[in-house]
């Protein structure tokens, strides 16, 4: 060990300008001349910098799994939707599919408004909304996306009535959709099997979706419903529709048909 005359003036002096009573005395390490202290605190910081960087990204993890583990998710064929693999054969879908990125990249620079897909079924609405969440959560903005299909969790609470094991409460619902910074409700009335009818909503079903929405005023909900405005009326409360209507950036189906009949061969 080999001291050298200096002293450290980061250790020798406070603040103040007055002297340190026990000043550092710089060694000799390797040829260079250096304060054990400040080698000391440059270890510690590259240590505490090294531990912060992996929570981070242990973080970031976690809030991109969030998309891939929570969702709930009736047709499985649509963890594999993209953009990409959206099928267009008429100028509406080739439209609508142009829109949806353009929503995608707004999302992504932080605007806040509601996407709203409206039409009959099997004309890719679901297909689109999911799209849209993984583009957002393939960018790692460290921002959570949640795709939930709104009949799946009406179900899945109602089981938890009888089903103390079951994790999938109201409560859980309520606090997970509340959180997440994009959230795709999908399939908005079916979960009452209202289509074609004049029935209204329970208020189970309304008590939940009020207590989603109230909560993400200043954030992004996609919608999908195969529902007119009108039938939307007479199934909820005005109050929650004004919600869910909030800001809309609506994409309608009006020409395109169902892709999934199209394939029939009768």
């Amino acid at each position: 060990m080999i001291f050298h005359s200096e002293y450290c003036q980061e250790h020798t002096y406070r603040k103040n300008g007055k002297e340190i009573v026990n000043p550092i005395q710089k060694m000799v390490i390797g040829g260079h001349v250096v304060c054990p202290r400040c080698e000391l605190e440059k270890e510690h910081q590259a240590l505490t910098n090294e531990v912060q960087a992996y929570y981070d990204g242990f973080q970031s993890q976690k809030i991109y799994n969030i998309f891939l583990n929570k969702s709930i998710i009736t047709d499985q064929t649509i963890l594999n939707a993209s953009f990409e693999n959206y099928e267009t054969s008429i100028q509406e879908e080739r439209q609508n599919k142009s829109t949806c990125i353009e929503i995608a990249e707004r999302l992504k620079s932080g605007q806040v408004f509601n996407p709203f897909l409206q039409g009959i079924q099997g004309t890719g609405k679901s297909h689109l909304a999911y799209s849209i969440l993984k583009r957002i959560n393939d960018a790692k903005l460290n921002k959570s996306c949640l795709f939930i299909n709104v009949e799946d969790m009406m179900r899945k609470i109602k089981d938890s009535f009888s089903n103390r094991q079951s994790k999938y409460t109201e409560r859980y619902f309520v606090d997970l959709l509340s959180s997440v910074d994009f959230l795709a409700l999908d399939d908005v009335g079916a979960e009452t099997g209202a289509i074609d009818t004049d029935k209204t909503a329970s208020d189970f079903v309304q008590r939940i979706l009020y207590a989603i929405t109230s909560t993400r005023q200043d954030k992004a909900t996609i919608l999908t419903t195969n529902l007119s405005s009108e039938v939307l009326f007479k199934l909820y409360d005005k109050k929650l529709v004004s919600r869910l209507l909030k800001n809309p950036k609506y994409v309608l189906f009006k020409e395109t048909k169902d892709k999934r009949l199209a394939s029939i061969p009768f």
